[in-house]
């Protein structure tokens, strides 16, 4: 196993840059709102960065040294940096020619006014902390003005009082925001990003009385951070704010939506992080290993755990030079909707239909009675439906003469670990058993057969 930070060495060249002037208050944000989120080790490793930085703009030393301060090793250390990295605090820099010299540049923390005001860092850490702390954290750093009841604000604006030659400035600013090179925000990176639908999103509240002038940018900006914390897929997405609407203007309310997926989310009880993150999923694999899975099952499994149902079948799509048409767009809503099933078995079933049946497209009737019998035999984990997928597959094949096409898993195999139960006669259908023509199809058909044998009889 390959680890990220095998080409990492104690005896690399680090030159570390300070990109921003980070005052007292910064460093108050990073230990009250950054640390539950990042976590101490990686609050420790940018102290002393920081410290290095103190009276200088750059400095070059070894990672050895930061190493011994730190009193850790090599992965510690990576752990950490990444951490810092993700939530903007570093920048790093990689020598074009020199693979053991790298820069490390120092960004200053959002101060505790910007903190709350990014809806997704604030929501990460009600998630950490809870709603009633961070409320308390958010009280701490407010100014409180005095009262200012009985009094109109007078200021001036800039352009009331400072008049500048736009011509002449034009150049020198858009010069100025050509060499600038800001790093987006966390929330930014988000949206950027093309996990979430959004066409596919605003598509299915267009069915319904949603204003869509209530989808503003602010309001994308709280969707996309419940979406990145709470991996909300886009129909679920669509359930929590027709909830969170009103039905007599459209209006989508934004506090109610936030109180409605808090409720949901907070009030679930959150597994324990690792440390790497790499723990939890090595332990599932260890478990599924033991259960009798193969390498491949254990990787469709923890596929299917990971992603959403609508990002799932685009994948596979993508992955046969295919695409997504609307006729499963609104299937896969069907079966999110209606069916008690997991997104993970509903993954499954895609994979099923898609990749051991290789059908071109998703079909409706048989997906529909796969996810019934799933549902009425309590179905609840990628295991079970990978089971089930292994018994229809097994069944199809006993039926049919044996081709010459790669197997699912080793028929020696699954004896060990599959369910005995009787199958129903569906399973076993194939997708061209499921193209059946309809009754006006059927009618039409005739119609035309008639005509012709009409027409044969006629030239004998």
């Amino acid at each position: 196993m390959e680890y990220p930070w095998k080409n990492i060495s104690p005896k690399d060249t680090v030159n570390l840059m300070k990109f921003t002037f980070i005052s007292d208050l910064h460093m108050r944000s990073l230990i009250s709102l950054y640390q539950p989120l990042v976590g101490k080790e990686a609050v420790s490793l940018y102290l002393i960065l920081k410290e290095y930085l103190d009276q200088t703009v750059d400095q070059e030393t070894m990672l050895s040294d930061i190493l011994a301060q730190l009193n850790c090793g090599v992965k510690d250390y990576y752990q950490a940096r990444i951490k810092l990295e993700a939530y903007g605090l570093i920048r790093v820099f990689k020598h074009q020619s020199d693979d053991s010299n790298y820069a490390l540049g120092l960004e200053a923390p959002m101060t505790p006014h910007s903190f709350f005001a990014d809806s997704m860092m604030k929501m990460m850490l009600i998630e950490k902390l809870g709603e009633r702390l961070v409320n308390e954290l958010e009280e701490r750093f407010q100014v409180h003005s005095q009262q200012l009841a009985e009094y109109r604000e007078v200021t001036k604006s800039f352009l009331d009082v400072i008049h500048l030659d736009m011509e002449k400035m034009s150049g020198t600013v858009d010069k100025e925001k050509s060499n600038q090179t800001m790093p987006e925000s966390i929330t930014d990176q988000a949206m950027n990003s093309d996990q979430f639908d959004w066409s596919f999103f605003v598509e299915g509240l267009n069915k319904h009385y949603i204003n869509s002038s209530s989808l503003d940018l602010k309001m994308k900006k709280l969707i996309y951070t419940f979406h990145v914390i709470y991996n909300i897929n886009e129909l679920e997405m669509q359930k929590f704010v027709l909830e969170a609407a009103d039905i007599a203007s459209g209006e989508v309310d934004e506090n109610k939506l936030t109180s409605i997926i808090q409720k949901r989310y907070l009030k679930q009880s959150k597994p324990k992080e690792s440390e790497n993150g790499l723990d939890n999923q090595a332990y599932k694999v260890s478990q599924l290993k033991q259960k009798g899975f193969s390498t491949e099952e254990i990787e469709i499994i923890i596929h299917a755990q990971n992603m959403n149902p609508y990002a799932y079948l685009k994948s596979i799509k993508q992955q046969k030079g295919g695409f997504v048409s609307s006729n499963e767009t609104w299937l896969l809503k069907e079966l999110v909707e209606n069916a008690p099933l997991s997104t993970a078995v509903i993954n499954i079933l895609i994979n099923y239909l898609l990749i051991i049946k290789d059908a071109p497209t998703l079909e409706k009737g048989l997906a529909t009675k796969i996810a019934n019998d799933w549902a009425q035999s309590q179905v609840k984990s990628p295991e079970e439906a990978m089971e089930k997928v292994k018994q229809l597959y097994a069944s199809f094949n006993e039926k049919q003469q044996p081709q010459s096409r790669q197997t699912y898993s080793k028929s020696k195999n699954k004896s060990t670990h599959a369910r005995k139960e009787t199958l129903p006669e569906w399973a076993t259908q194939t997708a061209e058993k499921d193209e059946r023509l309809s009754t006006e199809e059927e009618a039409a058909f005739k119609e035309k057969l008639k005509r012709i044998r009409n027409k044969k009889s006629g030239e004998s």
